[in-house]
């Protein structure tokens, strides 16, 4: 089976991977991702929505599950082709360009990412705001769900 950037199971066929549309609560967006994470992507977003930014309003510009490739990086899939990474207000973020966030705010995208089990691409080399993706594993993505909802963290 093909593998994402981050070693997750990729496939153009949404339903070999378990591709879901979830629902982020509080606003009326639905992401699609990879059950295996969706608790997770459903928590990340939900808080970003509250604490960072709405994601619900203006133009339909976030994204989760894309079987693609990592942009400018021929045959290395992106972590959208596992259903594993989401781009929130793509439009606000675009590829690329820096200092996108209110700078009071980039901590807090920091800690909700590593509560989540996630990194965000505003800390990559190549700059990529809009971008925040799974750096677990299934073993290690399936405890922090266990420790989230037993209130743990």
């Amino acid at each position: 089976m093909l593998t994402s950037y981050n070693g997750w199971p990729a496939s153009k066929d949404q339903a070999e991977i378990g591709i879901v549309s979830i629902p982020i609560e509080g606003t009326k967006l639905k992401v699609r991702c990879a059950k295996a994470v969706a608790p997770l992507i459903a928590g990340f977003c939900k808080e970003f929505h509250e604490l960072i930014e709405p994601i619900d309003e203006g133009a339909l510009d976030d994204w989760g599950f894309a079987f693609r490739d990592v942009r400018n990086v021929p045959g290395k899939l992106s972590n959208h082709a596992s259903g594993t990474a989401v781009d929130l207000n793509a439009t606000q973020h675009p590829l690329g360009k820096v200092g996108t966030f209110p700078s009071e705010k980039v901590s807090m995208i920091r800690a909700l990412a590593k509560k989540w089990g996630m990194t965000w691409g505003g800390d990559w080399t190549r700059k990529d705001e809009m971008h925040f993706e799974i750096a677990l594993g299934a073993a290690k993505v399936a405890a922090l769900i266990g420790s989230l909802n037993k209130g743990e963290n």
